[in-house]
């Protein structure tokens, strides 16, 4: 039995195919029947996963805080730095002495100070217990303030970065003015260091103390010759970190005595 012969359609002519390529968004090569999808250049710009927060909403904040925080203002002042060293910071283990001395002291009231009743032993635990509260809730609005600030501060770093890539290949096309704005922001990203003679003694004893106190591997070698008449030469070899000897410094010149 004869197999039948496949009947997929072709375009009929390159004008054809052109005007289907026109219609669906593909480029069609010249000469060729290669069509290649279009595909838009993806942005280096990461989008952020929050929505920004209006500039009203920011503004009643920062009011909210300052009004917060002058009404603060007048329960602490006059404590100084030495005041709070000599204050008694309370931890999880110190306030589980705290509860349980004010359970017993209950049930044994007669053990209390003159000065001290049931009554204000019970008031000044709540009045602490309220402000550790707000202290804790201090901390996640900080926590989730601190969130919105790294996410900001990196959409603003990411359009400083595409602001620069693209200036930089304006000046290597040799665009006008381009080449000053790159020279200016190009110096952000150059952290050479020359050495001196005073980094070089400081890396010495830094490795000197890593070999004596066992952390790292290695051998330190330092000779040095006293001037004479002729000449006097010092010279310190570190192979601390390396495979290969280097020489950390090296004096030489003419000494008279």
């Amino acid at each position: 039995m004869a197999k039948k012969k496949s009947t997929a359609k072709k375009p009929a002519t390159k004008v054809a195919a052109k005007a289907v390529a026109k219609k669906s968004g593909v480029r069609v090569k010249t000469g060729t029947a290669s069509i290649q999808m279009l595909s838009a250049k993806p942005s280096t710009r990461r989008p952020p996963s929050n929505p920004d927060m209006p500039r009203l909403t920011i503004a009643k904040i920062n009011y909210d805080l300052v009004e917060i925080r002058d009404t603060l203002d007048e329960y602490s002042q006059h404590l100084r730095a030495l005041d709070r060293m000599r204050l008694n910071g309370v931890g999880i283990h110190k306030l589980g002495f705290i509860e349980r001395a004010y359970e017993l002291a209950l049930e044994n009231s007669e053990f209390l100070p003159h000065y001290l009743t049931i009554e204000r032993f019970g008031k000044d635990i709540t009045y602490f217990i309220d402000f550790r509260t707000l202290v804790d809730l201090c901390d996640q609005i900080r926590e989730k303030l601190w969130n919105i600030t790294l996410q900001s501060a990196d959409i603003a770093y990411t359009d400083a970065l595409e602001f620069y890539a693209s200036v930089r290949e304006a000046a290597k096309r040799r665009v006008d003015a381009a080449e000053t704005i790159h020279s200016a922001l190009s110096v952000f990203f150059r952290h050479h260091r020359t050495p001196t003679e005073e980094t070089t003694v400081i890396k010495a004893k830094k490795d000197f103390g890593s070999l004596i106190h066992g952390r790292h591997d290695g051998k330190l070698v330092i000779e040095n010759i006293s001037p004479k008449l002729t000449g006097g030469k010092r010279k310190i070899i570190d192979k601390t970190f390396k495979d290969t000897e280097r020489f950390k410094e090296t004096e030489t010149g003419e000494f008279t005595e």
